[in-house]
């Protein structure tokens, strides 16, 4: 075998008033995306750049040929047609690379290796670089770790005239991270969650091509949500449904083949296909053919989809009824809560009614539920996990236990609570904490949760790792284990559930790592077991994460700690390939909380409160520490 170097070049007005002094201010880091992607987005193929492929040079060389190969690969006009001149005459028909890529970083972190086959008429080259990311079949995006190798062959052989050709290669894209910024864009697809109430986001990357982009996105949300949310939601179109899909002067027609569905689920498959293709201005109506039927999204033919429409409000994927939040905050052992004025003036700001407001026993670790009708507290030894209802004199015991660490409400009422147990000997029988059941979503859990050493999963043989328990109490009050592959073994400093109940943000302390950020979805089986797993790193580029908030159904508001000790705010979209935006520096800050259309709170080491409604200057608010929105 012979090496060949790489020659390769190239809130709404309620708390968005807040001024009471002292202010933080720097410039933003860019343009902010604001949560849930519906009807914000510009046209998805606006900044599309077609690039000019080379093609195969006369003479090149086996390495040559496939470097030029892999920077063709880039172009998606005709089918691939520029990189399938790199194939052999018979093979080009049959290469059949679907939307799904393999991602490196630049051609600079390629390594390629020759070995001569048995003449001079055969060859194979093996590519091997460190692996950015991986994009699914079906769209999803996987951020890479640092751990894996794309390891993959290329076998060629010379054609009629002398010439390299690639005879053999897999079928599947294998791209450069800034190709797949070029010519992929993330958009969402949408579902229900498991009682239809709320549509969830499902983020996925798409190509923007000549090819109609409506009709790509409409075609994948019949067809079903992603493998990775599809345990957490549920679709009014038939499993594995297809449809046939055109796009013509802003109109997408989706027709349904199968049976006739009934009033309820057409309703829903409008909804779906309503928010999902409102992403898109070119898309000006959708019209539904099922069962002999047909529907316009929206329903009035005056309204255009891009319009002020309130047909789906009642399902809006913010998981927030009218009206928005209170906020709410702990001033000296009591909590308080702060609701504006849509005037424009001060904000009220007064002690919670009943017990929650009263203070007199240590209580920490808030977490109100989305009705603000239930207000849970962890006692002062960390042992117990308290409840009161609005009004309630006095808190009352719901669960017991070693060291509660965090507390979230879901929209369905139900409580979770982290219980961190005492060290205990590490398995080594398993990988990262993941099951050894070996049915396909625990391998799939063992997967996506990392496996290596940098993300926290198990420690060195012989070493103890903590404990971990999660609990969700139904109704607030009735406790039920929650399955939890992969964060068995970790320390968890913050558990955060999703408005619409589907997934959590999860911080997980990883020794001289830090804090780690991670999100779950959440499964429900048929005997009533909970199950939280599948968990995906996000914001590795924010430094120690310090705490997380649901900003919206997509995007996370987390404070990161960097190596200077600046603690920076940031939202994080959940596409898992979509850079951070940075919200500011706020010197000692320690909690963060956000809501959908609502300035962001934070806490600080110094008691007071600090928000911001233009995600660049921090204001301080009031006293007080340790902000929450209902959730």
């Amino acid at each position: 075998m012979r090496r060949v170097p790489n020659r390769a070049g190239a809130a709404a007005g309620a708390l968005a008033v807040l001024i009471a002094g002292g202010c933080a201010t720097v410039p933003s880091a860019g343009p902010i995306a604001q949560s849930d992607r519906g009807g914000d987005s510009p046209a998805a193929s606006d900044s599309y750049v077609r690039m000019l492929p080379a093609g195969p040079q006369p003479g090149v060389s086996e390495d040559g040929l496939v470097q030029g190969f892999l920077k063709d690969m880039a172009s998606f006009e005709d089918n691939h047609a520029a990189a399938r001149r790199f194939l052999l005459p018979d093979r080009r028909s049959s290469w059949s690379p679907d939307d799904s890529a393999l991602v490196y970083e630049s051609m600079d972190t390629v390594s390629l290796d020759v070995e001569p086959g048995t003449d001079e008429n055969t060859a194979t080259v093996r590519m091997r670089t460190p692996e950015a990311a991986v994009i699914d079949p079906d769209g999803h995006y996987v951020a890479g770790d640092g751990g894996d190798l794309i390891d993959v062959s290329f076998r060629l052989e010379r054609d009629g005239e002398g010439e390299w050709r690639i005879a053999d290669l897999p079928d599947r894209l294998v791209l450069a991270r800034a190709d797949v910024e070029r010519v992929y864009r993330p958009l969402n697809m949408y579902f229900f969650n498991r009682d239809r109430r709320t549509l969830v986001p499902d983020p996925v990357f798409i190509p923007v091509t000549s090819d109609d982009v409506a009709t790509r996105l409409a075609k994948k949300v019949v067809a079903g949500p992603t493998r990775w949310l599809s345990p957490a939601v549920d679709s009014a179109f038939p499993e594995q449904a297809r449809a046939d899909v055109a796009f013509d002067g802003g109109r997408v027609t989706v027709e349904l083949g199968g049976r006739t569905p009934s009033a309820e689920d057409r309703e829903a498959m409008e909804a779906q296909l309503g928010w999902t293709l409102k992403q898109l201005p070119e898309v000006q109506e959708v019209v539904l053919r099922a069962g002999g039927e047909e529907s316009r999204v929206p329903e009035d033919e005056e309204e255009s989809l891009q319009g002020a429409t309130e047909e789906w409000a009642s399902v809006d994927p913010s998981g927030v009824g009218g009206g928005g939040l209170k906020a709410y905050f702990v001033r000296e052992g009591r909590l308080w809560s702060m609701e504006g004025e849509q005037d424009g003036g001060r904000p009220e700001v007064a002690a919670v009614p009943g017990a929650p407001g009263q203070g007199g026993e240590a209580l920490g670790g808030y977490a109100v539920s989305l009705d603000e009708q239930h207000f849970a507290a962890v006692d002062g030894e960390n042992d117990r996990v308290v409840l009161a209802d609005a009004g309630d004199g006095s808190f009352r015991p719901v669960l017991d236990g070693e060291g509660f660490s965090a507390l979230s409400w879901d929209s369905y009422g139900n409580l979770w609570a982290v219980e961190q147990l005492g060290p205990e000997p590490a398995d080594d029988g398993g990988e990262d904490g993941a099951d050894e059941d070996g049915d396909a979503e625990d391998s799939e859990d063992a997967e996506e949760s990392g496996g290596d050493e940098e993300s926290g999963g198990g420690g060195s043989e012989g070493e103890e790792s903590p404990s971990t328990r999660v609990w969700m109490l139904r109704g607030g009050t009735d406790p039920v284990e929650v399955e939890v592959p992969g964060l068995t073994d970790r320390a968890v400093s913050q558990l955060r559930l999703s408005r619409d109940g589907t997934r959590a943000a999860v911080i997980t302390e990883d020794g001289g790592a830090g804090g780690r950020l991670w999100v779950g979805r959440v499964s429900a089986d048929e005997d009533g077991g909970v199950r939280l797993g599948g968990f995906m790193g996000l914001a590795r580029d924010v430094g120690e994460v310090v705490d997380a908030a649901w900003r919206g159904a997509d995007q996370l508001a987390v404070l990161g700690t960097q190596r200077d000790g600046a603690v920076r705010g940031y939202l994080v979209p959940l596409d898992g390939g979509t850079a951070p935006s940075s919200v500011g520096p706020l010197s000692g800050a320690r909690t963060i909380a956000a809501a959908p259309e609502l300035p962001l709170l934070a806490g600080a080491d110094d008691d007071q409160l600090w928000l911001t409604a233009d995600r660049v200057s921090w204001q301080r608010a009031t006293e007080g520490s340790d902000p929450v929105f209902p959730g």
